[in-house]
């Protein structure tokens, strides 16, 4: 049970590890792509045009994420085996050792 513990730690490290690499990936590339549509807004607009566009953008994101991060998942309930029911065999043969059973204590054996 302790080494399950250790590897769904290790697992969890891992993600979080690589979640958090990815983050700064995603922060980089979207300062990236923020410059550069400010510099082809800037080109093709004016300055107050481009700051509200630029704006309105991370706030619909932002928006979105919040909207996302409220999702939660369910887990699958899970289902209950069903039990095994003795069938006209199995009490047919409880029967029969119960005659045995009987028989052997009747005779004073």
């Amino acid at each position: 049970m302790l080494a399950r513990l250790q590897m769904s730690l290790a697992h969890a490290m891992r993600r979080v590890a690589f979640s958090a690499g990815a983050g700064i990936c995603f922060l980089v590339g979207a300062a990236f792509m923020t410059v550069a549509g400010w510099i082809y807004l800037v080109e093709t607009t004016s300055t107050q045009t481009a700051a509200l566009i630029v704006g309105a953008v991370w706030l619909a994101l932002g928006f979105v994420l919040l909207g996302m991060s409220r999702i939660r998942r369910v887990p699958p309930v899970p289902v209950a085996q069903p039990t095994p029911v003795a069938g006209p065999l199995g009490l047919a043969e409880a029967f029969i050792v119960g005659l045995q059973a009987g028989r052997g204590t009747s005779k004073g054996n």
